[in-house]
């Protein structure tokens, strides 16, 4: 798993980094690979140690996703009008490559250094993997929403395909912050209520909501089936709405608690 994971994050930034090399008719731009650097660094010092342990994996995960996030910014912002649907480095391509994502994902998860750890920690993990890695895949979808403009020309315009750019961009950053949700305590795993709510209240106003409108848009005025995923924005609306309600009733619960 652990062979897996490296040969894929190094795959990934290669042909992130090839995207602009080769649009922009220079190999200076392979030096993006390097952007990577910081996130594959620390996992292989924790991993020289034996120390890839669950606090670690979440700030390499956090290292990952800012560079991934530069790089797609970069991609889309210097070369994406020009990616062409006839070369190998085209639409097709660049969403096999932002697909990898949620696998590195489950793989760094689940190949950390908890063999010897207690349950505590493996139940932490297998709350995060389903949630994060359909949260993830979720705002790859939309990227590639604007990677099949590019091949099949259903006229959404220029300032539309930008602004499902960032709003991706903003769900995959927000990535890490779902783990920041969970602490470890002497009774077992905890929910940080103030982070929580946060976190719900962010994934509403800035993922979901505007997720579900574009989508609905793309749907409705340009013919493009997204009503798979209209459904799942829908659904986690109210999902996080009813997180929402459980959390302050778990905080006047603390609250209380607290007083007496």
């Amino acid at each position: 798993g652990r062979f897996a994971f490296f040969g894929l994050i190094i795959t990934q930034c290669y042909f992130l980094s090839a995207y602009l090399a080769n649009y922009e008719g220079t190999s200076n731009w392979y030096l993006m690979v390097f952007s990577f650097g910081p996130a594959v660094f620390v996992w292989i010092f924790f991993l020289f140690f034996d120390a890839l342990y669950l606090g670690c994996l979440f700030q390499i995960w956090g290292l990952y996703i800012v560079a991934l996030v530069v790089n797609i910014a970069m991609v889309f912002g210097k070369v994406g009008d020009r990616i062409d649907k006839t070369e190998f480095l085209g639409p097709t391509v660049l969403e096999m490559v932002l697909c990898i994502t949620p696998l590195l994902l489950l793989l760094l998860l689940n190949t950390g250094d908890l063999d010897d750890s207690d349950d505590e920690e493996r139940e932490i993990v297998s709350k995060l993997c389903l949630p994060m890695a359909v949260d993830l895949f979720d705002g790859i979808e939309m990227i590639d929403i604007v990677l099949e403009e590019r091949e099949h020309d259903f006229g959404i315009p220029k300032a539309f395909s930008t602004a499902m750019i960032v709003f991706a961009c903003l769900s995959i950053l927000a990535s890490p912050w779902q783990m920041e949700e969970i602490k470890r305590t002497k009774e077992g795993p905890e929910i940080r209520v103030c982070t929580a709510l946060c976190r719900n209240i962010v994934q509403i106003v800035l993922v979901n909501l505007p997720f579900l409108v574009i989508r609905a848009v793309v749907f409705f005025k340009f013919g493009k089936d997204e009503s798979i995923f209209i459904a799942k924005n829908g659904i986690a609306i109210i999902l996080s709405i009813m997180e929402i309600c459980n959390l302050l009733r778990l905080r006047r619960v603390r609250q209380e608690d607290q007083i007496v």
